[in-house]
């Protein structure tokens, strides 16, 4: 009967970083597909994604989005919070609204390069995913039918955000009239 020899784990920290970033891969395939501007792809089609996709971590008042300075992208937030902020006439900023994990913001700037009228500020350190428009024309161009896919499902979830405009103005005018 022979000893079964164990293989002992090598702890060599030139090796640790590729087993880690092969971890963040999976864990990044895995979070976008929960994303609902992705949650209609394979999982083929979100390594795909993760490839061209751009991680960034926002500092606590750091401006994501910029009001009046034309973007060419939409984001993701992966965790923290970001306010939606417009300034007044006065100079003064308010905050009109909060996004948080999962939230998608800024996919009007996937389709054009006109300036927002509102700014995206972190209210806390928030992890980003960025997908910009540059990235979108290479996809579309070098994969046609996952370009589509992604402009489809950003299509659909704007239409669902005009709805909501549309169904919350028409609750106005009947409170109003």
């Amino acid at each position: 009967m022979s000893a079964e020899v164990e293989t002992p784990l090598v702890e060599d920290s030139e090796w640790t970083p590729l087993f880690e970033v092969e971890d963040e891969a999976e864990e990044l395939a895995s979070m976008l597909g929960r994303q609902p501007v992705f949650d209609n792809l394979t999982n083929r089609e979100l390594r795909r994604i993760e490839r061209i996709v751009h991680r960034r971590r926002f500092s606590t008042g750091e401006a994501v989005i910029q009001a009046w300075v034309p973007r060419s992208g939409l984001f993701v937030v992966e965790s923290g919070t970001v306010n939606v902020v417009r300034q007044l006439p006065s100079g003064e900023n308010v905050t009109v609204g909060s996004l948080g994990e999962g939230e998608l913001l800024g996919e009007f700037a996937i389709l054009d390069d006109s300036p927002r009228s509102t700014s995206i500020v972190a209210a806390e350190p928030s992890n980003m995913i960025g997908f910009f428009r540059p990235d979108l024309m290479d996809l579309i161009e070098t994969d046609p039918t996952l370009g589509f896919k992604v402009l489809h499902r950003v299509s659909q979830i704007m239409a669902g955000r005009l709805n909501e405009v549309i169904e919350s103005l028409r609750k106005v005018r009947t409170a109003l009239a």
